[in-house]
C-alpha cells in the first residue's frame, strides 16, 4: 500500500492577507492601491515559484494621486521565496514584476502575519 502525503498548496496573501491560489488580481501598492495587476493568467504555480501574465495598472499621481490617471501595460508576475510565517500556511513572500522596468519586493513575516 502506498501512502500519499497531502501537501497544502503554496498561497499568495499579499495586501489582502487572504490566502489565494492563482489569484486573478494582485494589489502591489498596499497603502492606496495605486498600482495593481489584474487579468492574471498563471502558466505555472508550485513550491518552486509561480509565473503569470497580466495587465499592470499604475497611477501616475499627476498632479497628485487623487487626481492622477491609471496607465495600463502588459506585465509578467513572478512569485517566489516560500515562507511559513503563519503555522500551517506556506506562502510566497516575493513578487517580481517584469515589464518595461523590473520591480520586486519581498514581504516580511511581520506583514504576512497580519489579519485581513
Amino acid at each position: 500500500m502506498v501512502a500519499l502525503a497531502l501537501v497544502a498548496a503554496v498561497v499568495w496573501t499579499g495586501c489582502t492577507h487572504k490566502p489565494e491560489v492563482r489569484p486573478a488580481s494582485i494589489i502591489v501598492a498596499c497603502a492606496d492601491a495605486n498600482f495593481y495587476v489584474d487579468h492574471i493568467r498563471w502558466s505555472s504555480w508550485g513550491a518552486a515559484g509561480a509565473v503569470g501574465k497580466g495587465t499592470a495598472h499604475r497611477n501616475d499621481c499627476t498632479p497628485n494621486c487623487a487626481a492622477g490617471h491609471f496607465h495600463a501595460s502588459p506585465v509578467t508576475v513572478r512569485l517566489s521565496k516560500v515562507v511559513t510565517c503563519v503555522k500551517g500556511r506556506r506562502e510566497f513572500a516575493r513578487i517580481s514584476l517584469l515589464a518595461a522596468t523590473a520591480d520586486s519586493e519581498t514581504l516580511p513575516c511581520t506583514f504576512l502575519k497580519l489579519k485581513g
